[in-house]
C-alpha cells in the first residue's frame, strides 16, 4: 500500500525513523537514510513488504545479490548493509531481533562480499561501535572517557585537545557557537570549530558548571594532574575495552590492502573519532551542495589542516 506522492508504507517508516533518531552525526544519518530508502523501495517492490518490523535475512540476501548483479562495488554494498542494520536497530519490537552480520551472510547464505581495498590509514569507528563504547564507559562510571570521546567525535579534537578544555573555552563556545582550540593544539596552531554537535554542547555545558573558574574540565590542576597523563589513561582504557565493541562492519571499514595484497585491519583508537568527524562533516557539506573538494576545503581548517590532500587521508577513499 502506497502513501502520498507514491511513497510506499515502508519508505515512510524509514523516513520516520530518521526524523526521530539522534544517534550518530548528521552526515552519517543522512547517508544511512538515503541507503535505507533505496533498500525500502526494493523490498516493497520485490516482496510487497509493508512493515519494517518484518525485515529478515532473506531481504538482505536478495538485496545484496541484486546489487552485485547491478555491478555495485562491494564497499558500497557493505555501507548499505550497515545502514539497514542501523535502521533495524531503531525499530521497536522487530520480528527478528538481529539481522545477519556480513560474516553470517557468507557462512549461512554463501554470499561473497569482496574485500574493500582502501587508502592506508582509515581508522573511523562505526556508529554502533561508538555508541557501544559510550554505553560501556557510562556503565563502568568512566565519565571522563565518555565525555572526552564525545568531544573528539563532535568537534574533531585530538585527545590532548579534548582533555585540556578549560572552563573559559567551554563558556565562550556556548556563547558564540564556535569552539576555539588554543595553545593545546598540535604545534600550537590555533583554530576554530563550529559547535554543531548537540552532544558536545551538552558535555561543555555540564562540565563547565562542575568546574571552578580558571579550571579545566577534565584535569585536576590543583591535584597536580598533567594533560598527557589523563590522555594516556583514557587512551589505555579504550585499548583495553575495544575488543568488546568492535563489529564485523567496523573491521571491514578499517581493512585495507598493502601493495602485496595483504589485508591489514586498523584497531579502534580514540584518534579514529577524528576520522569519523571528517568523514561526516565532508558528507554534510556535500549534502548542502558543495563538491567534494569544496567540502574538504571547508572542513580542513576545522581539524587544523590547510590542505585537501590531508583530508583525503582522513576520508580513506570515501
Amino acid at each position: 500500500m502506497a502513501t502520498t506522492k507514491g511513497m510506499s508504507s515502508i519508505e515512510a517508516q524509514v523516513n520516520k525513523i530518521f526524523r526521530h533518531t539522534r544517534a550518530g552525526s548528521y552526515g552519517t544519518r543522512a547517508r544511512y537514510r538515503d541507503s535505507c530508502l533505496v533498500f525500502a523501495r526494493y523490498v516493497a517492490e520485490e516482496f510487497k513488504l509493508q512493515n519494517i518490523k518484518n525485515l529478515s535475512d532473506k531481504h538482505l540476501v536478495s538485496w545484496v545479490r541484486a546489487r552485485q548483479d547491478a555491478g555495485i562495488a562491494g564497499k558500497t554494498i557493505k555501507n548499505d548493509l550497515s545502514a539497514i542494520r542501523y535502521a533495524h536497530d531503531q525499530v521497536s519490537q522487530p520480528k527478528y531481533e538481529k539481522l545477519a552480520s556480513n560474516e553470517e551472510l557468507k557462512e549461512k547464505y554463501g554470499l561473497e562480499l569482496e574485500p574493500t581495498p582502501q587508502i592506508k590509514g582509515n581508522r573511523a569507528w562505526t556508529i554502533d561501535e561508538y555508541n557501544s563504547m559510550l554505553d560501556l564507559a557510562h556503565r563502568e562510571e568512566h565519565g571522563n572517557v565518555a565525555d572526552v570521546m564525545t568531544l573528539c567525535h563532535g568537534l574533531g579534537l585530538r585527545i590532548t585537545e579534548a582533555v585540556a578544555v578549560s572552563r573559559a573555552q567551554a563558556e565562550a563556545a556556548l556563547r558564540t557557537g564556535i569552539y576555539q582550540v588554543c595553545g593545546e593544539a598540535k604545534n600550537g596552531k590555533w583554530r576554530q570549530v563550529p559547535l554543531r554537535s548537540a552532544e558536545a554542547r551538552e558535555v561543555l555545558q555540564r562540565r563547565a558548571q562542575e568546574t571552578e573558574r580558571g579550571g579545566r574540565l577534565f584535569i585536576d590542576v590543583k591535584g597536580g594532574e598533567k594533560t598527557h597523563e589523563v590522555a594516556n589513561s583514557i587512551g589505555e582504557w579504550i585499548r583495553d575495552n575495544r575488543d568488546c565493541v568492535t563489529t564485523d562492519e567496523g573491521r571491514d571499514l578499517r581493512t585495507w590492502q598493502d601493495k602485496s595484497g595483504r589485508e591489514i585491519t586498523e584497531e579502534l583508537t580514540i584518534h579514529g573519532l577524528r576520522y569519523m568527524y571528517v568523514q561526516d562533516r565532508v558528507a554534510e557539506e556535500m549534502d548542502r551542495g558543495y563538491t567534494r573538494d569544496q567540502a574538504a576545503a571547508i572542513v580542513s581548517p576545522e581539524v587544523g589542516h590547510n590542505r585537501i590532500d590531508v583530508i583525503n587521508v582522513y576520508m580513506a577513499g570515501n
